[in-house]
């Protein structure tokens, strides 16, 4: 039995004990300090927010948190891009094998699988603010998106690009790339305007038929990729094809 007044020292569950404490309130923090980050970037932009602010809007004490946890305002952006990649990527492989199991080969599956996973969080009653942010970091001049994305974060997407290919087999490869390249940012500034309206709704206390809007995105998606291909097209096709035939003739 311990004498009174004497201290005990802490056993080694203790030490586990307050480490795993430590770990907890570190990962809460850093979610508090990238959701943050993510609501105030998409509000004012990627140049438009201080490193500072972040962490005061986040009610860090310690104004050198966001430093702590990810040393820079360049990681801070690869966090957030990283974490949603890979949230959105899984929600699309989910839809893709539920048309699997469907049997679902159509234009339309494809387009949903681009569209729904990133319009998920428009859905619900909590604030969204992913499509805002994505659209801001979309048009930076010093962000590419695909450079912050994992190779497994971009599986989803060369899914739906061979299911493309399948229900678009008369679309020239120049075409269908550069058309679902094209439709990948006309959903990503669409989505971004869907969650800047609903979010003034709910501010005016006004209702706004997000179903619809999400299902006439696909429809014009689609209809834009299945689109025929003009004869100014096909022209440039055959220009370039010529000219890189005359240069391989030469070499």
């Amino acid at each position: 039995m311990a004498k009174s007044g004497s201290t005990r020292r802490p056993s080694p569950s203790d030490a586990k004990a307050a480490a795993r404490h430590q770990a907890r309130a570190a990962s809460s923090s850093s979610d508090v300090l990238l959701s943050t980050a993510e609501r105030l970037y998409a509000e004012r932009g990627l140049d438009g927010v201080s490193l500072r602010e972040i962490a005061r809007e986040a009610e860090q004490k310690n104004n050198s948190a966001l430093h702590y946890h990810f040393g820079s305002k360049e990681a801070l952006l690869d966090a957030i891009i990283r974490l949603r990649m890979q949230e959105v990527d899984a929600l699309r492989n989910d839809y893709l094998d539920e048309c699997e199991v469907q049997g679902r080969t159509d234009l339309r599956a494809a387009v949903e699988a681009l569209v729904r996973p990133l319009a998920h969080g428009l859905l619900g009653s909590r604030p969204n603010h992913y499509n805002r942010f994505l659209a801001a970091a979309q048009i930076h001049p010093d962000i590419d998106l695909a450079a912050h994305a994992s190779e497994e974060a971009q599986r989803g997407f060369r899914r739906v690009y061979a299911k493309l290919e399948r229900a678009l087999p008369h679309l020239p490869p120049a075409v269908l790339r550069q058309r679902y390249l094209t439709g990948i940012a006309l959903i990503t500034f669409s989505l971004a305007d869907f969650e800047r309206i609903k979010a003034r709704k709910v501010r005016e206390s006004r209702g706004f038929d997000m179903f619809r809007a999400i299902e006439n995105l696909i429809d014009m998606i689609a209809g834009a990729l299945a689109a025929a291909v003009s004869e100014q097209v096909r022209s440039r096709l055959d220009s370039v094809e010529s000219a890189s035939r005359t240069r391989r003739g030469r070499s």
